[in-house]
């Protein structure tokens, strides 16, 4: 099947958030990309798929920064390690994810979910611009998803991940009672 995005997602942003992130703030996240990339260089996983490591961290992380300023909470974990240990939900005393692509392409999750994303958009006009679109259950997650929405040849054929295209059925999140359920 093809999946066109504006079918797919734009035909929704209606419904997203759209956060502007403070440009000091992203000044930030870029310098400790760097740091986390020179650090992560030697673990097998990225040995395997170095490449756009820069833009999939930074990526991330804004998202991270979307839904600190609009939960009022800190969200980004500032530690760097072991991959493997960051493997978790990202949102501190909840059991929720964030999953932030950038605009014009469909986010990637594993194929087998077990928690809540929320899912965002980086803004491919301006850094500082994430628009936060909703929580995905499980079960949307595992409903709405296809290998073929992976541009990545390497991640493709390490078979754990898939792209997510179910937008329609996203739950619109404004703060963090929205997520009350999934608190720890």
């Amino acid at each position: 099947m093809i999946y066109k995005y504006d079918d797919y997602i734009t035909k929704y942003s209606n419904n997203f958030i759209e956060v502007i992130i403070d440009t000091d703030y992203v000044k930030k996240i870029y310098s400790f990309v760097n740091k986390i990339i020179l650090e992560k260089a030697t673990e097998n996983h990225h040995k395997s798929d170095p490449y756009n490591e820069t833009k999939r961290f930074t990526t991330g992380f804004l998202g991270e920064a979307a839904l600190e300023k609009l939960f009022r909470i800190e969200i980004i974990d500032w530690s760097i390690g072991y991959s493997g240990f960051y493997n978790k939900p990202d949102i501190p005393n909840y059991s929720v994810g964030i999953k932030t692509v950038e605009e014009g392409k469909f986010p990637i999750i594993f194929k087998n979910n077990y928690y809540p994303q929320i899912i965002c958009i980086k803004s491919t006009q301006k850094d500082n611009v994430i628009f936060v679109c909703g929580l995905a259950t499980p079960e949307i997650l595992n409903s709405y998803q296809d290998t073929s929405l992976i541009l990545s040849p390497n991640l493709r054929a390490r078979g754990s991940k898939t792209g997510f295209y179910g937008f329609e059925h996203l739950i619109k999140i404004t703060s963090l009672k929205d997520i009350e359920k999934y608190k720890k």
